[in-house]
């Protein structure tokens, strides 16, 4: 199936997704979620977030054991009945662990922008020496562009289409296999220049207490996408293809849902107001107390 003719026919579709039910009136433990933490696409605010929703006795995190193994084995063999005790599983994860848990479990993930998402993670690697691409671009002094070009890596090209699909396959078959995933078994694909209104939404969709938060590992000293040259940017659009495509379907379909929300505007500037508390040392001691007032 063309491009053309899978978005023509996801358009058509409803904005909430299929098979989605929104849960206002039950306690936030019977919201069994996954967060597919695609990489430098705000996860890690994210992650801060859920750690103050979920006890962390009911949380199972996906973290790097190596540079290049996690801990996501452990978790597939855990017993039964330890991990019916999970309620939400967190990191940097392909689309799969559903199989594990119980089955009203979903999924929520966040988007970004390839032209954004491919610098950051560029800069990110350069600072990582632990990562497992850093030997590799130092060693060989590669820019942005050579990044690009000459990397093969999931965490790369088309990530954002390979790790929702959970397969690695043409371009059009994981685009086409996201989009049904997405339909079947997530709640919510927010995306990344949207994240206070995504959070907004899925503070309503789970009857969240107010997702105040401080930026956590943000790629710093990166150029901004105006300053990146033509044959970089057009680079990274002509191997993030698939990722473009589904970034243009969801953020189309978010849009769509902010405009719908009454008083956005409103809750936007309370969540504003307690982010910038909650990024000072002292606003953070006083901002459990406010989360517990203000709902």
């Amino acid at each position: 199936m063309s491009y053309s003719q899978i978005i023509k026919n996801y358009k058509l579709k409803p904005i909430l997704f299929k098979n989605h039910q929104p849960i206002y009136n039950y306690p936030i433990m019977n919201n069994n979620l996954i967060f597919l933490h695609l990489p430098k696409n705000g996860g890690s605010t994210f992650h801060s977030i859920l750690n103050r929703l979920y006890p962390k006795e009911n949380t199972f995190t996906i973290q790097s054991v190596t540079n290049s193994k996690t801990n996501e084995d452990f978790f597939i063999n855990i017993a039964d009945a330890d991990r019916k005790t999970i309620n939400l599983v967190k990191g940097h994860s392909l689309f799969g662990l559903h199989k594990y848990m119980d089955k009203n479990t979903r999924y929520i993930t966040f988007l970004r922008k390839p032209e954004e998402r491919i610098p950051s993670f560029y800069y990110y690697v350069l600072r990582k020496p632990n990562n497992k691409l850093y030997k590799k671009v130092t060693s060989n002094n590669m820019s942005l562009y050579e990044f690009v070009t000459q990397v093969e890596s999931i965490d790369l090209n088309n990530c954002q289409v390979r790790w929702i699909s959970g397969i690695d396959d043409k371009e059009e078959f994981m685009l086409e296999k996201a989009i049904e995933n997405i339909e079947n078994y997530f709640s919510f694909v927010g995306i990344t220049e949207k994240y206070n209104e995504c959070l907004i939404l899925l503070q309503h969709l789970y009857n969240w207490s107010i997702p105040y938060y401080m930026v956590k590992n943000k790629t710093r000293n990166r150029p901004m996408i105006e300053e990146i040259d033509n044959k970089t940017i057009a680079a990274i659009n002509h191997y993030n293809t698939a990722d473009n495509k589904l970034y243009e379907i969801i953020n189309e379909k978010i849009s769509k849902q902010i405009k719908t929300e009454e008083y956005m505007f409103l809750e936007l500037a309370r969540l504003a107001i307690l982010n910038k508390i909650y990024s000072n040392e002292y606003g953070r001691k006083i901002a459990g107390s406010i989360k517990r007032k203000i709902k």
